[in-house]
């Protein structure tokens, strides 16, 4: 390390905030990303493919960290090494370090305190266990320039250790960003704890807010994409944490039609608040879902966490641009994508990118009727309630999409779904204005089943309807059949 070839630095990436960060002791201490913490993520990432050349990214192996490290790596091209050691302390070491009496601001200006295994037990396996995982990080990659995302206690560790400040805290704040340089025999700090990235404004609390949360998604520049996403972002909260009944049985039927091998790799596409991936969770090895709005990825977490499933793991993703290289899976799932698709050629073209060729994808959705003018009546309807609702497919229109994308489908089950009125609208979370205008479009329809949604009225008068869905199973076309 003494040839210096070049100019070592290191940026430190604190994770985005985490449920354990927000909620405390009520999350397990390892567990995902908040809404806010995808967005952090997300505005982070995007600041540093835009000021930073970067030659290598490291996370720390805990999930909030390889979460965040994952928005990052979409962000600058850069493959996400795993170091062990850059975790988290396990043990407080806080009130081991010394402090000033209240009066005295400057007691410990010239203090000359180090900590050994006596005075500072917790703190000094901590530091020794960071002191490794650099030490083998600056041996492999001296004199590049490395992103390494991180946690608060180990970024202020780092740097109380390579200042000589052991007695100081470090504060860190959630994806707020360390650079470090080692020039000319010396480490410099060149900045800490820095947040432009965020676009930060503060409350009459004087917690921070999030102003910029664009996403970041060949979507981003379509009006499309921030209505599906002002959709699912508002609407994450009102997702059961549990499935309903009804859902469960679909749930297993979905399972049922796969029929996945137990060694089975699973990607679902769209994820929202994870019921079908963590329905597949007891029947093969691994599952990642995948989705867009980080207020569903939230919700999701939230229901692995409930059932403690450790086979499943969700990302931030765009459904016609994976995160996964080609040839990943062994199972493709997805539900209630396509009515929300301007190009639903586009997600198949991506499924059969990262099935294997062996692979299967697994639809399911609602589909609309035959009839033209009652399809057409039904999606005025959707559309009003949910602006990012695009178009009912039919199931020969499914059928052509799949062909046009050199699938074949293996085996298919037109079902139907019993719904209440009230509960599908609170689903949607729209405003009460909104859900008047929708109940008044259902009541018009009555008449005729002019929407084809068999409508009827119960005693009390609320309504219910019929919604018709789809769920098949399709594989690649081989050579003999194109």
């Amino acid at each position: 390390m003494n040839s210096e070839p070049r100019a070592t630095h290191l940026m430190l990436v604190r994770h985005g905030q985490s449920l354990y960060n927000r909620d405390g002791a009520s999350a397990p201490v390892d567990s995902g990303l908040t809404e806010l913490g995808w967005k952090q993520s997300q505005l982070v990432a995007d600041w540093l493919a835009r000021a930073y050349k970067a030659d290598v990214l490291i996370s720390s192996p805990l999930l909030r960290a390889q979460q965040t490290a994952d928005i990052i790596s979409q962000r600058v091209g850069l493959a996400v090494l795993t170091q062990s050691g850059l975790e988290e302390a396990e043990q407080s070491y806080w009130q081991e370090l010394p402090s000033a009496a209240e009066s005295a601001p400057f007691a410990l200006w010239d203090s000359p305190w180090l900590p050994t295994p006596a005075t500072a037990p917790n703190y000094c396996a901590f530091r020794d266990r960071v002191r490794q995982a650099l030490a083998e990080i600056l041996a492999r990659h001296w004199g590049k320039r490395m992103i390494i995302v991180t946690h608060g206690g180990t970024i202020g560790t780092i740097v109380r250790s390579l200042f000589g400040g052991h007695a100081m805290p470090v504060v860190t704040e959630n994806s707020g960003v360390t650079h470090l340089g080692w020039q000319e025999g010396r480490w410099e700090l060149i900045v800490h704890n820095s947040q432009c990235h965020l676009g930060l404004m503060t409350s009459p609390q004087g917690s921070a807010q999030v102003l910029d949360t664009r996403p970041l998604s060949p979507w981003a520049r379509e009006r499309h994409l921030q209505a599906v996403l002002d959709r699912y972002d508002r609407s994450a909260h009102a997702y059961p944490l549990k499935p309903s009944p009804q859902e469960e049985r679909q749930l297993r039927a979905l399972a049922r039609l796969a029929a996945p091998a137990q060694d089975a790799v699973v990607i679902d596409m769209a994820c929202g608040a994870g019921a079908v991936a963590l329905a597949f969770a007891p029947y093969v090895a691994w599952v990642t879902g995948v989705d867009i709005s980080p207020a569903m990825l939230e919700r999701a977490e939230q229901a692995r966490l409930a059932i403690g499933a450790r086979n499943v793991r969700f990302r931030w993703g765009d459904a016609t641009a994976l995160p996964f290289p080609d040839r990943t899976a062994d199972l493709i799932t997805c539900r209630d994508l396509w009515q929300h698709c301007s190009d639903p050629g586009l997600f198949l073209k991506e499924a059969s990118r990262v099935a294997k060729p062996s692979g299967r994808l697994l639809l399911d959705g609602a589909v609309g009727s035959d009839d033209p003018i009652k399809r057409v009546t039904h999606e005025a309807i959707e559309v009003h309630l949910d602006p990012s609702f695009l178009k009912l497919y039919t199931l020969q229109e499914i059928q052509k999409l799949l062909s046009r994308s050199g699938m074949r489908i293996e085996k298919q089950e037109p079902y139907e779904v019993f719904l209440e009125t009230e509960d599908w609208l609170s689903q949607a979370a729209s405003d009460e204005g909104t859900r008047a205008v929708v109940r008044s479009m259902l009541e018009a329809s009555l008449e005729g089943d002019a929407a084809g949604l068999h409508l009827r009225r119960s005693r009390d008068g609320t309504l219910s309807f019929v919604q018709q869905r789809l769920r098949l199973l399709a594989a690649p076309r081989s050579p003999a059949e194109t």
